[in-house]
């Protein structure tokens, strides 16, 4: 029970027990009063007519008395304004007087008193509040508000836990973005670090008088090469960024799977033909997924582009697809080299290489796999050390 709620009780019960006693005494004032009356009247009779003393206290003794308001009515003893100048009418309206008069001074101390204790209650708890908003303001949202009993101010209460909660989340999230964008500058940097160099060195090198017109192209094509590696990484950054920050909303589009990795195998076309690598669809033609086409293209052609360049000449890569009530599967399968176990649980980190591949820049993986987090879709790999690589993706018809 609040404590506002049992000082109101208190009151009340306050309030019954003083009436009580009021009534009780004014009870006991009354009976007094008559007594008092009755003996005046019998002793003014007594006085005039002492002979009938007995006669008297034997019709006072008795239960039943005669009712006779004529002869009261005749002389005017019925109008109670004629009976004011009896002495115990007047004591009466004295003693009603002071009741009231004392019944509404306790009435207006007690309610004095309980809103007094309201007020400071309420100005203590609203101290409490505007320390607990200071600290807030002081960056110290670790302090407990404690909990309020009154109705208003434990509304209030709750409304502060919840921003404070947002405070809290909203603070972690910023330290983490943080730290994540130092961890992805000081990535980028270490990444652009060793091409810029490379482009130095070449420009100083065709500033060369004597330098061979077969030596001037070997450096151009270097650069070209360096070149274009700069323009694929930044180009998959702004990518990441634009998934992992929210920039863009992805859409919600029904897709046929085989057309989608039919425009996969378009944009691959130049490698799988170059290594004349062989493509095999195990895909039944009504499969559809939800999830934005584009994106989707994006993260699929980065799964089967790996599977591609970790395959030997003639090689094959297998995508084999299959539809249960909660989701459908797609494994994309190479018998390429494989990736070593102590990899595995890396590859999707950026920047991350598990070969010593070249061309390779470390975010396709990354950006697969933001992708598909935001797809409502997971994904894992599989492999064994010169054997084979599969990779399998869920996508869920449902939140799971």
């Amino acid at each position: 029970m609040k404590k506002e709620t049992r000082i109101f009780l208190v009151i009340l019960i306050a309030f019954f027990l003083i009436g009580l006693g009021l009534q009780f005494y004014i009870y006991n004032q009354t009976k007094e009063l008559i007594v008092e009356n009755n003996s005046l009247i019998v002793g003014t009779i007594i006085e005039a007519h002492p002979e009938l003393e007995t006669e008297i206290i034997e019709i006072m003794k008795q239960e039943n008395f005669t009712e006779n308001r004529e002869i009261l009515e005749k002389y005017g003893f019925t109008n109670l304004e004629t009976l004011e100048y009896l002495e115990s009418v007047k004591k009466l309206e004295q003693i009603l007087l002071g009741t009231y008069i004392m019944f509404f001074l306790a009435l207006a101390i007690i309610l004095i008193i309980y809103f007094i204790i309201i007020q400071r209650r309420r100005k203590k708890e609203i101290q409490k509040i505007d320390k607990y908003l200071f600290s807030l303001l002081q960056d110290n949202i670790n302090v407990n508000l404690k909990a309020f009993q009154s109705g208003e101010l434990e509304t209030l209460q709750n409304d502060l836990m919840k921003v404070t909660s947002k405070l809290k989340n909203a603070l972690d999230t910023s330290t983490k973005d943080r730290q994540e964008l130092s961890k992805n500058l000081a990535d980028i940097s270490h990444q652009l670090k060793t091409p810029l160099t490379s482009l130095f060195v070449i420009n100083e090198a065709l500033q060369y008088k004597d330098i061979n017109e077969t030596q001037k192209e070997e450096f151009i094509k270097k650069q070209e090469e360096i070149l274009t590696h700069i323009e694929t990484l930044i180009t998959s950054l702004l990518k990441v960024s634009q998934i992992e920050s929210g920039m863009i909303t992805l859409k919600k589009e029904t897709i046929s799977l085989t057309n989608l990795l039919k425009e996969v195998y378009n944009q691959l076309e130049l490698i799988i033909v170059s290594k004349n690598i062989k493509v095999t669809y195990n895909i039944p033609k009504n499969i559809k997924i939800t999830g934005d086409a584009y994106w989707l293209r994006e993260a699929l052609s980065n799964i089967v582009k790996n599977a591609c360049e970790h395959v030997e000449e003639k090689g094959s890569v297998t995508l084999t697809a299959k539809e249960t009530p909660m989701f459908v599967e797609l494994v994309v399968e190479d018998n390429g080299g494989g990736i070593k176990e102590s990899d595995l649980p890396h590859i999707f980190e950026r920047f991350y290489k598990s070969s010593p591949n070249k061309n390779s820049i470390g975010i396709g993986l990354n950006l697969t796999k933001s992708i598909l987090d935001k797809t409502n879709a997971t994904i894992r790999v599989q492999s064994e050390e010169n054997k084979y690589t599969k990779f399998t993706i869920h996508f869920y018809k449902s939140v799971v």
